[in-house]
């Protein structure tokens, strides 16, 4: 059995497995995807990925774990010798030379996305339940021309469209991090959707914002109470 398949039960392997080749699909050539259980094992971290997570809860600890696993297997997809990824001060995941990534978790499922960094420059992934955001939240994560938006939607549906919101900005986040070094909050940056909301772009909401001329496009998929939303290029692109 692949180290990887240790990682979740029999019931959640036909949707990892569903999910990573759709994933592998809209993603393309040259990007390494793997999904897995949020249940690693902190025993087969790396040393120098240990020390991040040393006063973790348990739980924390799995999916990190679970995270550096699937990012290794992704490597192997694109030809790489796996490495250690530890965390920089920040948290962000440190790649190896020559490459670039993403790591997310939500529900039960952990996904890695890996590129080799002159060909995808830069990536961005993000994962949430399908389900309604807090109303409480709202505010801290939508900017006001959001906010108009969102009431012109169906009572019921608000709450899950700022979950989308919430996930397209996260992968936009990670996206443009490696990019730019800027740390951002939620009401830098504005999200429009498309009309399926199958897509969205991303761009600063004001002149203000540290990122002005950091603009990307990207992609949103629900599915299995599952919202993932990516970003793949450099900056002023995306995908």
């Amino acid at each position: 059995m692949h180290a990887l398949e240790c990682l979740q039960s029999s019931t959640e392997l036909p949707l990892l497995q569903s999910l990573r080749l759709q994933l592998a699909q809209a993603l393309g050539a040259g990007v390494g995807v793997a999904c897995t259980g949020v249940d690693g094992e902190p025993d087969l971290l790396w040393p120098a990925e240990r020390a991040a997570i040393l006063k973790a809860v348990p739980a924390r600890q799995s999916e990190y774990a679970a995270g550096r696993q699937a990012a290794r297997a992704a490597m192997q997809q694109i030809g790489c010798v796996p490495a250690a990824i530890p965390s920089a001060p920040d948290r962000s995941p440190v790649w190896p030379d020559g490459l670039t990534g993403s790591i997310a978790h939500g529900g039960r499922v952990c996904v890695a996305v890996v590129g080799r960094r002159h060909q995808v420059h830069a990536v961005g992934i993000d994962i949430e339940e399908d389900r309604a955001m807090a109303s409480d939240l709202w505010p801290s994560l939508c900017t006001t021309e959001e906010r108009a938006l969102l009431d012109q939607l169906p009572p019921h549906e608000r709450g899950r469209r700022v979950t989308r919101l919430f996930c397209a900005k996260e992968a936009f986040y990670k996206w443009q991090y490696p990019q730019t070094g800027r740390l951002l909050d939620f009401l830098d940056v504005q999200v429009t959707f498309s009309a399926d909301a199958t897509g969205f772009v991303v761009r600063a909401a004001s002149s203000d914002t540290p990122v002005t001329r950091c603009t990307g496009q990207g992609t949103l998929l629900a599915r299995d109470g599952l919202v993932l939303a990516w970003m793949l290029g450099p900056a002023g692109s995306g995908s």
